[in-house]
Protein backbone atom coordinates (compact mmCIF):
# COMPACT_ATOMS: atom_id res chain seq x y z
CA UNK A 1 0.00 0.00 0.00
CA UNK A 2 2.84 2.37 0.95
CA UNK A 3 4.98 1.53 -2.70
CA UNK A 4 1.64 2.10 -4.59
CA UNK A 5 1.11 5.43 -2.94
CA UNK A 6 4.51 6.75 -3.00
CA UNK A 7 4.64 5.50 -6.57
CA UNK A 8 1.81 7.91 -7.67
CA UNK A 9 3.20 10.47 -5.71
CA UNK A 10 6.37 10.35 -7.57
CA UNK A 11 3.83 9.83 -10.94
CA UNK A 12 1.96 12.92 -9.99
CA UNK A 13 5.12 15.15 -9.31
CA UNK A 14 6.91 14.03 -12.11
CA UNK A 15 3.55 14.73 -14.40
CA UNK A 16 3.28 18.31 -12.87
CA UNK A 17 7.22 19.03 -13.66
CA UNK A 18 6.49 18.16 -17.16
CA UNK A 19 3.90 20.07 -17.27
CA UNK A 20 4.70 23.37 -15.58
CA UNK A 21 8.55 23.15 -17.52
CA UNK A 22 7.56 21.64 -21.00
CA UNK A 23 4.25 21.36 -22.15
CA UNK A 24 2.53 24.65 -20.83
CA UNK A 25 4.83 26.31 -23.31
CA UNK A 26 3.92 24.22 -26.22
CA UNK A 27 1.29 25.75 -28.02
CA UNK A 28 0.76 24.66 -31.29
CA UNK A 29 -1.27 26.77 -34.09
CA UNK A 30 -2.19 28.78 -30.87
CA UNK A 31 -4.72 26.44 -29.36
CA UNK A 32 -3.43 23.09 -28.79
CA UNK A 33 -1.50 22.86 -25.56
CA UNK A 34 -1.15 19.52 -24.42
CA UNK A 35 -2.25 18.58 -20.69
CA UNK A 36 -0.20 15.05 -19.21
CA UNK A 37 -0.95 15.28 -15.82
CA UNK A 38 -4.42 13.52 -16.35
CA UNK A 39 -1.89 10.35 -16.62
CA UNK A 40 -2.17 10.53 -13.12
CA UNK A 41 -5.81 9.02 -13.24
CA UNK A 42 -4.57 6.01 -15.20
CA UNK A 43 -2.47 4.63 -12.27
CA UNK A 44 -5.99 3.46 -10.19
CA UNK A 45 -7.62 0.58 -10.47
CA UNK A 46 -11.18 -0.06 -10.38
CA UNK A 47 -11.13 -0.93 -6.54
CA UNK A 48 -9.83 2.30 -5.64
CA UNK A 49 -12.20 4.17 -3.74
CA UNK A 50 -14.10 6.79 -5.28
CA UNK A 51 -12.84 9.11 -2.74
CA UNK A 52 -9.27 8.42 -3.69
CA UNK A 53 -10.10 8.70 -7.12
CA UNK A 54 -11.72 12.45 -6.42
CA UNK A 55 -9.03 13.24 -3.68
CA UNK A 56 -6.40 12.58 -6.02
CA UNK A 57 -7.95 14.75 -9.10
CA UNK A 58 -7.98 17.50 -6.59
CA UNK A 59 -5.08 17.66 -5.16
CA UNK A 60 -3.12 17.07 -8.72
CA UNK A 61 -4.71 19.53 -10.29
CA UNK A 62 -4.05 21.95 -7.56
CA UNK A 63 -0.73 21.55 -7.45
CA UNK A 64 -0.72 21.75 -10.95
CA UNK A 65 -2.99 25.24 -11.06
CA UNK A 66 -0.06 26.58 -7.94
CA UNK A 67 2.87 26.97 -11.17
CA UNK A 68 0.48 27.16 -14.03
CA UNK A 69 -1.19 30.58 -13.39
CA UNK A 70 -4.57 29.15 -13.95
CA UNK A 71 -6.68 29.18 -10.38
CA UNK A 72 -8.74 26.30 -9.96
CA UNK A 73 -8.59 25.17 -13.83
CA UNK A 74 -6.47 22.27 -13.57
CA UNK A 75 -8.32 21.31 -9.98
CA UNK A 76 -11.87 21.82 -11.05
CA UNK A 77 -10.96 19.79 -14.49
CA UNK A 78 -9.27 17.06 -13.04
CA UNK A 79 -11.84 16.42 -10.18
CA UNK A 80 -14.48 16.54 -12.80
CA UNK A 81 -12.27 13.70 -14.79
CA UNK A 82 -11.55 11.70 -11.55
CA UNK A 83 -15.68 11.91 -11.02
CA UNK A 84 -16.33 10.30 -14.36
CA UNK A 85 -13.09 7.49 -14.53
CA UNK A 86 -14.46 5.17 -12.88
CA UNK A 87 -17.25 4.56 -14.79
CA UNK A 88 -15.26 4.86 -17.72
CA UNK A 89 -12.87 2.71 -16.47
CA UNK A 90 -15.86 -0.08 -16.41
CA UNK A 91 -16.82 0.55 -19.86
CA UNK A 92 -13.44 -1.00 -21.02
CA UNK A 93 -12.88 -3.71 -18.40
CA UNK A 94 -13.61 -6.83 -18.62
CA UNK A 95 -15.99 -8.34 -15.90
CA UNK A 96 -13.69 -11.63 -15.45
CA UNK A 97 -10.61 -10.01 -15.48
CA UNK A 98 -8.16 -7.70 -13.79
CA UNK A 99 -9.00 -6.99 -10.14
CA UNK A 100 -6.68 -5.04 -8.37
CA UNK A 101 -4.62 -4.03 -11.20
CA UNK A 102 -4.25 -0.52 -12.90
CA UNK A 103 -5.53 -0.24 -16.52
CA UNK A 104 -2.85 -0.96 -18.83
CA UNK A 105 -1.99 -2.20 -22.43
CA UNK A 106 -1.38 -5.48 -20.78
CA UNK A 107 -3.79 -5.84 -18.54
CA UNK A 108 -7.01 -4.11 -20.41
CA UNK A 109 -5.47 -5.31 -23.95
CA UNK A 110 -4.36 -2.46 -26.63
CA UNK A 111 -7.82 -1.08 -28.37
CA UNK A 112 -9.65 -1.19 -24.76
CA UNK A 113 -6.59 0.82 -23.37
CA UNK A 114 -6.73 2.88 -26.10
CA UNK A 115 -10.37 3.31 -25.63
CA UNK A 116 -10.34 4.06 -21.71
CA UNK A 117 -7.28 6.73 -22.36
CA UNK A 118 -9.21 8.24 -25.16
CA UNK A 119 -12.11 8.82 -23.01
CA UNK A 120 -10.78 10.20 -20.04
CA UNK A 121 -8.53 12.76 -22.29
CA UNK A 122 -11.45 13.36 -23.57
CA UNK A 123 -13.42 13.90 -21.05
CA UNK A 124 -10.99 16.56 -18.94
CA UNK A 125 -10.12 18.19 -22.14
CA UNK A 126 -13.95 18.84 -22.48
CA UNK A 127 -14.21 20.22 -18.82
CA UNK A 128 -11.18 21.85 -19.22
CA UNK A 129 -12.33 23.93 -22.39
CA UNK A 130 -15.54 24.62 -21.00
CA UNK A 131 -13.65 25.98 -17.53
CA UNK A 132 -11.67 27.93 -19.19
CA UNK A 133 -13.65 29.82 -21.69
CA UNK A 134 -16.72 30.13 -19.47
CA UNK A 135 -18.84 31.17 -22.32
CA UNK A 136 -20.19 29.89 -26.07
CA UNK A 137 -19.31 32.62 -28.06
CA UNK A 138 -16.27 31.65 -29.55
CA UNK A 139 -17.94 27.91 -30.76
CA UNK A 140 -14.95 27.74 -32.99
CA UNK A 141 -12.04 28.64 -30.71
CA UNK A 142 -13.33 26.27 -28.45
CA UNK A 143 -13.37 23.49 -31.00
CA UNK A 144 -10.24 24.15 -31.99
CA UNK A 145 -8.76 24.50 -28.84
CA UNK A 146 -10.67 21.15 -27.62
CA UNK A 147 -9.88 19.15 -30.66
CA UNK A 148 -5.69 20.08 -30.24
CA UNK A 149 -5.62 19.60 -26.83
CA UNK A 150 -7.12 16.30 -26.86
CA UNK A 151 -5.05 14.77 -29.53
CA UNK A 152 -1.68 16.08 -28.08
CA UNK A 153 -2.74 14.87 -24.51
CA UNK A 154 -4.09 11.69 -25.83
CA UNK A 155 -0.39 10.91 -27.75
CA UNK A 156 1.49 11.87 -25.31
CA UNK A 157 -0.56 10.06 -22.39
CA UNK A 158 -0.64 6.81 -24.51
CA UNK A 159 3.37 7.11 -25.17
CA UNK A 160 3.54 7.41 -20.82
CA UNK A 161 1.56 4.35 -20.71
CA UNK A 162 3.26 2.38 -23.27
CA UNK A 163 6.96 3.32 -21.25
CA UNK A 164 5.40 2.55 -18.07
CA UNK A 165 4.43 -0.74 -19.41
CA UNK A 166 7.66 -1.87 -20.87
CA UNK A 167 8.81 -1.56 -17.18
CA UNK A 168 6.62 -4.80 -16.12
CA UNK A 169 4.93 -2.70 -13.40
CA UNK A 170 1.08 -3.55 -14.20
CA UNK A 171 0.75 -5.01 -10.65
CA UNK A 172 2.41 -2.15 -8.66
CA UNK A 173 -0.66 0.52 -9.09
CA UNK A 174 -3.07 -1.99 -7.78
CA UNK A 175 -5.70 0.36 -5.91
Amino acid sequence: MAQNLLNRLVWALALVALQVLVFNHVHLWGYATPVVYVYVLCLFSLETSRGEWLLWGFFVGLFADMFTATPGLGAASLTFTALCAPGLLRLFTPKDGVEGLAPTYRTLGLWKYVGYVTSLVLCHQAAMVLFEFFSFFNPLDMLVTYLGSSALTLVLVLVLGRLQGKKGRDTAHGG
